[in-house]
């Protein structure tokens, strides 16, 4: 265990486990200073991962070991040695450190670049050569589009959508369509796709029609809202989906913790690949 590690290990043992008469007022009355720090944690049984203690998303891998758990459980049991895996809204790279060691290449897309940075050092620390990042968003028409940037305390929530998050910034973002990108890199067409960009699922699939006819993909995992009949909220993610031949189920929560109507949703082809 590096020393970076060894500190970040040690504040994970105090906040979970530690027990002294005055934790609990230190902690409730300092935690405006634990929310500050950043430190490196054990990951996924071999990894290592960058968090800050105060984004919430982050906050999550530091105290129960993941964020969406079924997921990363899914991906164990479905992904192949031979497969090559789109984690489209990467955020820091905890999604794309449980898929690398399962799979023979993942693409990592994230256009934030705050997150861009934690994602670059997660993968660059644990060495993962065939992990590639894209630095840019997915979407219908390529060129330039303005992203809605949430705030510190929960960058996952960053979005295309206006509106979409409690916004505190702007930025302006590449994006690219799926189909050029393969159109140009035959090898990174992918066989298992995950799809979370904050509203913005139905952009993504506008771009990649050829991809979603291929016959190529085997499942791909989105987030969504629920309508009244527990189907995804987004009718256009539906509807491109279904006229590619694909069926939808509900997989899981997305946050069993929170109180916001979001669940991943499986597309798997009609006709099995």
């Amino acid at each position: 265990m590096t020393p970076r590690v060894w500190i970040g290990e040690s504040l994970r043992w105090y906040l979970k486990r530690a027990r002294h008469p005055f934790k609990n007022y230190l902690v409730g009355h300092y935690w405006h200073l634990f929310a500050r720090a950043r430190v490196w944690v054990g990951y996924d049984g071999w990894a290592v991962i960058n968090v800050g203690l105060g984004d919430y998303l982050q906050q999550e891998i530091f105290f129960d070991g993941y964020y969406e758990r079924p997921l990363v459980d899914w991906l164990k049991h479905t992904l192949r040695p031979d497969d090559v895996f789109w984690d489209v809204g990467a955020n820091i790279g905890a999604i794309t450190l449980a898929a690398a060691p399962l799979c023979r290449k993942v693409v990592a897309f994230e256009p934030d670049p705050r997150s861009n940075v934690r994602l670059s050092q997660n993968v660059a620390v644990n060495r993962l050569a065939h992990v590639e990042i894209v630095e840019g968003a997915l979407g219908v028409e390529a060129g330039v589009a303005p992203l809605y940037q949430s705030g510190v305390r929960n960058s996952g929530m960053t979005s295309l959508i206006a509106g979409r998050s409690d916004a505190v910034g702007q930025t302006n973002v590449p994006v690219l369509r799926a189909d050029d990108l393969i159109a140009r890199r035959p090898e990174l067409a992918p066989t298992i796709m995950k799809l979370d960009v904050e509203g913005a699922e139905h952009l993504v699939l506008g771009g990649a029609t050829n991809l979603l006819r291929s016959g190529r993909l085997r499942a791909i995992v989105f987030e969504d809202g629920r309508d009244a009949n527990a189907r995804p909220a987004n009718h256009e993610v539906v509807e491109r989906l279904l006229e590619a031949g694909y069926r939808i189920e509900p997989f899981a929560r997305s946050d069993t913790r929170a109180a916001d109507n979001m669940y991943n949703f499986l597309a798997t082809p009609k006709v099995a690949t």
